[in-house]
């Protein structure tokens, strides 16, 4: 399977005409997700701007292979370790933003953020061993927008002594 992914890959960005170093396909997490590491010279080219071309070619390439794999799978196009670095300078700034908030208790508004990234935000919040530090989107559409909270321990007085 990851034989004829590869060949995909080499014909479509033949077709673009971008020159590509080196291939890497790997499924062994998941069956139904293929990441492909792709090494390019061109890669402002793949990108693009807001990595929308990033996202547009990984479409095609979804596309493509479902004539070939016919279970529904994902395709995830990772070009120089760019979206790798991407999430750890978006880790780092949230990470940034969590320290500031448990010094000065002040709810966090964060910028615009695609859906896509509010969810691994939302993710990293959970895996933070602090259980006081909360995310919550608020509004709809474009103008939602995602908030990191600190929430106090609530108390809870048992006035019949069962406990004690």
């Amino acid at each position: 399977m990851q034989n004829k992914i590869n060949a995909l890959v080499k014909e479509l960005f033949e077709r673009l005409n971008i020159s590509i170093d080196s291939i890497n396909i790997d499924n062994s997490e998941n069956p139904n997700i293929f990441t492909i590491k792709i090494k390019t010279t061109e890669s402002w080219i793949v990108i693009g701007q807001n990595w929308k071309n990033l996202d547009a070619i990984q479409n095609i390439l979804k596309i493509m292979s479902s004539k070939i794999i016919w279970e529904r799978a994902k395709i995830h196009l990772e070009v120089n370790d760019y979206m790798k670095t991407k999430d750890d300078r978006l880790f780092d700034f949230i990470k940034k933003e969590i320290e500031y908030l448990e010094k000065t208790w002040k709810e966090i508004k964060l910028p615009f953020y695609s859906a896509y990234e509010r969810k691994k935000i939302h993710w990293y919040v959970h895996q933070i061993e602090n259980k006081w530090i909360f995310t919550k989107s608020k509004w709809e559409w474009r103008e939602r927008r995602l908030y990191i909270y600190k929430e106090a321990p609530k108390l809870t007085i048992d006035i019949d002594w069962d406990d004690i």
